[in-house]
């Protein structure tokens, strides 16, 4: 074989080769454009797991603001997102740990009214932070008798460095009235306004994989 058919013969199969790889190039482009997309959603996953962590209520004291499920029964409570690092401010629903003298421990859901060096008083279920009336638009009357002596609260002052919190659901939320001021290294995050304004898809979901699923 003459040089020139060897080098014709090579050019053709450079030719044959790269047609081929030109067709082969838009499955390379999808898998490549998958194996991105999927790093990514890794990568955001893993950064939005070191700011917040889920949890799913099963106390009714924020009843209505927050459906939580009964003690005797796990489903039909909701699902919000809590941020591990924000610092709460008046009105935040926050999480906190806590240790009752009868030894039980565990977390729960409030809203924060007062911090330390505040006064705090209740009247009729009138919430009075250092002597000004709060407009508490949270709160549904249904959840808050005025003639109950439970949503009554002589004037006091929160301790430093802790908060005051009561539940939304004043008839029965067991807080601050009961417990005294909670000590602001207890919290355990800040419910953000975006989980609120989604939780009936989160708790879906999660109810969802939970009850339905997996029949948890």
């Amino acid at each position: 074989m003459s040089n020139v058919e060897f080098g014709a013969s090579r050019l053709f199969d450079v030719r044959d080769s790269l047609y081929k790889r030109e067709r082969r190039s838009p499955l390379n482009i999808c898998l490549n454009v998958i194996i991105v997309l999927f790093c990514a959603i890794l990568v955001l996953e893993l950064s939005f797991n070191v700011l917040y962590t889920g949890i799913y209520v099963i106390d009714e004291s924020m009843t209505p603001t927050i459906i939580g499920a009964p003690a005797s029964n796990r489903s039909g409570g909701e699902f919000i997102y809590i941020d591990k690092y924000a610092k709460p401010n008046y009105g935040d629903i926050v999480v906190v740990y806590r240790e009752t003298p009868d030894g039980t421990k565990g977390n729960i859901i409030k809203r924060v009214v007062a911090f330390g060096g505040d006064t705090v008083e209740l009247t009729g279920g009138v919430l009075k932070v250092n002597g000004e009336v709060v407009e508490e638009y949270y709160i549904d009357d249904a959840y808050n008798s005025p003639e109950s002596e439970y949503n009554t609260l002589a004037e006091r002052t929160v301790a430093e460095g802790c908060l005051f919190l009561l539940g939304d659901n004043r008839n029965v939320s067991n807080d601050s009235r009961q417990n005294g001021d909670y000590p602001v290294e207890n919290l355990v995050g800040v419910v953000p306004k975006w989980s609120m304004q989604i939780k009936s898809l989160t708790t879906k979901f999660y109810t969802f994989f939970n009850f339905t699923l997996w029949g948890k």
